[in-house]
């Protein structure tokens, strides 16, 4: 595409002044025989000092030259006129035509500079040569102008689709006094979206065709050349700011105020920043260094114009994702903006560097300034959720035993949350450094202990749990059951080991953890067992002794046993295989025992007063935890 360059040599060349002023000298002595002679004379020792630089052919007639020269010139102003009413482009026409129009362009701006170089216009015909390389240029440059923006329009490239997938989850991470709204559903679908958006990757794009790039370069070698460079810029600026502009609608980013921001409620505001999130590192790693690549490929010549051409196509742009990013900061820091204010805190941080090469210019040094000063109260912004985060947690407290004695809104909330942020455990690392926790450390020995179980990070986040487990005990006291109050402590701390052992938090936790909790909901079920059952089963125990109170031991088991039934069918374990334990578990001890009281007495008690088979007990055993919205009804147990 090397016959798109502009042949116009730059305004000032020293050779080129000398050849338009010898072009000149001789159209004006050929030009009117009126001229004195003392004009004729200061003409002719001109052109022979002219032809001391080698810039004129001595042997060439006066006549011929000019006659040359003006055939030239016609043929030039009428090849840019011919472009005027012309509504296809210039490149549409080939390279040919494009040369010649340059070419033409060349020569016009060639005569012109001559006569600008020797200002001698004293006649009508004078006047008229110059009017007409005058209208000729303003033609031409008015052309390239058009070109220019046709040329952008038409063969301007769209971002790969990869980079637009800045969709909405499905479902939001909403908190409210009763963290009833963040289950495993939820985070498991965000999780599987955030591992699809890591692996999209980001690479430099083209803005436009690159095989016009030297057409539109020669354009604006044109165009400065005969000092048009201010229309070039701004008809540059207004095409490629309004390219930006149309890849934010495609990006779905709204433009907000901070009015806006501040009453937006938080769906739609938890929505807005993920997108912002987003499209700020499209913007800074993909589109804004491909324009500037773009700027500099074109004004490259003629830096800083380039570097201003570039700052002013993003200022827009970049001061909307700024006062957005700000607006949030004004947003009171409520738990549920924990993830969305880390999301937005680490991309700004991420893309400092990326901002600074782009804006290194002192041009640019107020946008890269904004961008480190927004950094810097995202980073506080977010550390203060992050505490409001772990308080509200303390704080929550309730005046009622939560209802089956399951696994609490608040226990699922706090652990389904801590499993999103391993994602960001630089970003909280940094953050969390120099923040006193309160954290019970575990020694440095073994072979399981791993670095990042010391980390600044995973110090808060077992701190966090902590505060759990303090407010679970609370909640637990308010069962009147004690058999109950177990059950939920052993749901609860269950639920809180699977999801430490399932997840990357296991790096933060550490094996020690596990263990010691895993031991924990243990004894929960041993002291369940035991409060539950050890009285019950102290009823089989005979010691020789007679009919009757063998009878009324095996009458009060089997009304102790219902009650059992009666409350326990009622109560909750979720996890399947927890409650196939604590069935097995509960089966092993309450049949075994029964079985050797009714082997030992049967014959003694009598069939008729033996209400429940092993085989009785052993099914019934299984409706336990099942949380039947009403027992199943135990007559059809028993024996007739």
């Amino acid at each position: 595409m090397a016959e798109f360059e502009s042949k116009l040599p730059v305004s000032g060349g020293k050779n080129h002044v000398f050849e338009a002023c010898h072009h000149v000298v001789k159209a004006l002595r050929a030009s009117d025989n009126n001229l004195d002679a003392n004009l004729r004379k200061l003409l002719s020792d001109l052109e022979s000092h002219l032809s001391t630089f080698g810039m004129v052919d001595t042997k060439v007639e006066e006549d011929t030259g000019f006659s040359d020269m003006d055939e030239r010139f016609k043929e030039a102003v009428k090849r840019i006129l011919g472009w005027e009413t012309n509504q296809s482009t210039i490149l549409e026409a080939g390279p040919s035509e494009a040369n010649h129009f340059f070419q033409a362009l060349y020569e016009v701006q060639t005569f012109l500079m001559g006569f600008k170089a020797f200002p001698i216009k004293t006649n009508l015909k004078e006047k008229d040569v110059y009017n007409q390389a005058t209208v000729a240029l303003d033609i031409a440059m008015v052309r390239l102008e058009k070109e220019l923006c046709d040329v952008l329009y038409q063969h301007k490239q769209h971002i790969k689709p990869e980079y637009l997938a800045v969709s909405s989850r499905g479902k939001d991470i909403v908190y409210d006094e009763s963290f009833v709204s963040l289950d495993d559903e939820v985070v498991v679908e965000a999780s599987s979206l955030e591992d699809d958006e890591q692996t999209l990757g980001f690479q430099a794009a083209d803005m436009v065709d690159p095989l016009i790039i030297p057409h539109i370069k020669a354009i604006a070698n044109a165009m400065f050349a005969c000092d048009y460079g201010r229309a070039f810029r701004e008809a540059f600026i207004s095409v490629r700011r309004e390219a930006l502009d149309e890849y934010m609608i495609t990006l779905e980013l709204e433009r907000l105020s901070c009015v806006e921001v501040l009453q937006m409620d938080w769906e739609d505001l938890n929505c807005a920043m993920r997108k912002w999130t987003k499209v700020l590192k499209i913007i800074t790693q993909v589109y804004l260094p491909s324009e500037k690549r773009l700027c500099e490929q074109i004004l490259g010549d003629f830096d800083p114009i380039s570097t201003a051409c570039f700052i002013e196509i993003s200022k827009d742009l970049i001061l909307s994702l700024l006062n957005f990013g700000e607006a949030v900061s004004l947003r009171s820091c409520q738990p549920e903006m924990l993830e969305s204010f880390l999301s937005m805190y680490e991309v700004s941080a991420e893309i400092l560097l990326d901002v600074d090469n782009l804006f290194s210019e002192e041009t640019g040094s107020f946008l890269r300034m904004a961008f480190h000063e927004l950094s810097k109260k995202l980073a506080n912004r977010t550390t203060t959720t992050f505490l409001k985060f772990k308080n509200a947690i303390a704080a929550n407290e309730s005046s009622r035993a939560f209802p089956g004695g399951g696994i609490h809104h608040l226990t699922r909330y706090v652990m389904n949350y801590l499993k999103l942020l391993p994602k960001y455990t630089d970003a909280l690392n940094s953050l969390l450094e120099n923040l006193e926790v309160d954290d019970s450390i575990p020694e440095k020995t073994g072979q399981d202990i791993l670095p990042s179980t010391f980390s600044p990070m995973a110090r808060h986040l077992r701190s966090i749990v902590t505060t759990l487990e303090s407010s679970l005990e609370r909640k637990a006291q308010l069962y009147a059951d004690e058999s109950l109050k177990f059950i939920f402590l052993m749901n609860n701390f269950h639920y809180m080991v699977q999801k430490v052992k399932g997840s990357e938090l296991r790096h933060f936790f550490g094996d020690e953890w596990i263990r010691k909790h895993i031991a924990r909901y243990q004894h929960n079920v041993t002291d369940y067992e035991r409060s539950t059952w050890s009285s019950i089963l102290s009823l089989l125990k005979d010691n020789n002794d007679s009919v009757s109170t063998l009878r009324e031991r095996c009458r009060l088991f089997c009304l102790a046993f219902d009650d059992v039934y009666k409350n326990q069918t009622r109560w909750s374990v979720p996890d399947p295989e927890l409650r196939d334990d604590l069935h097995i578990s509960t089966s092993v001890k309450v049949v075994q025992s029964y079985r050797g009281f009714i082997g030992r007495n049967a014959a003694r008690i009598g069939d008729r007063h033996i209400r429940y088979t092993c085989e009785d007990i052993e099914n019934l055993l299984l409706d336990l935890f099942e949380c039947l919205p009403s027992p199943r009804s135990l007559r059809s147990s028993r024996r007739r």
